[in-house]
C-alpha cells in the first residue's frame, strides 16, 4: 500500500509534519535532535532550528519515510539512540 503525502518544497515544524506523515510528535522531536547532532552533509532530512523550534524539509521527510517505513522500533527502546 503506497501512503500518498505532500511534496511541496516547505518547511514544515514537528507538529505540523506529525499531522503530515502519521508518526508521533515526539517521536519526531527526538529524530530532529538526533540529526541535528550530524554534521550537515551527513543529514538524512535537512532540518533547521529557528525560535528553540525544529522544522523539517517536507521532501527529504517524505523520502525519509518511504524509505525507513513505519516498521517497529526494537523492543525496549526509548530513544533513536538504541536504532539499529
Amino acid at each position: 500500500m503506497t501512503e500518498i503525502y505532500p511534496t511541496e518544497a516547505i518547511w514544515v515544524s514537528t507538529t505540523e509534519a506529525a499531522e503530515i506523515v502519521g508518526y508521533n510528535a515526539d517521536y519526531l522531536q527526538q529524530l530532529a535532535r538526533k540529526i541535528w547532532r550530524q554534521p550537515e552533509a551527513e543529514r538524512v532530512i535537512k532540518i533547521r532550528n529557528r525560535s528553540r523550534r525544529y522544522e523539517f524539509w517536507l521532501p527529504d521527510l517524505v523520502n525519509y519515510i518511504r524509505e525507513h517505513g513505519y516498521g517497529p522500533r526494537k523492543p525496549g527502546t526509548k530513544s533513536l539512540d538504541n536504532i539499529g
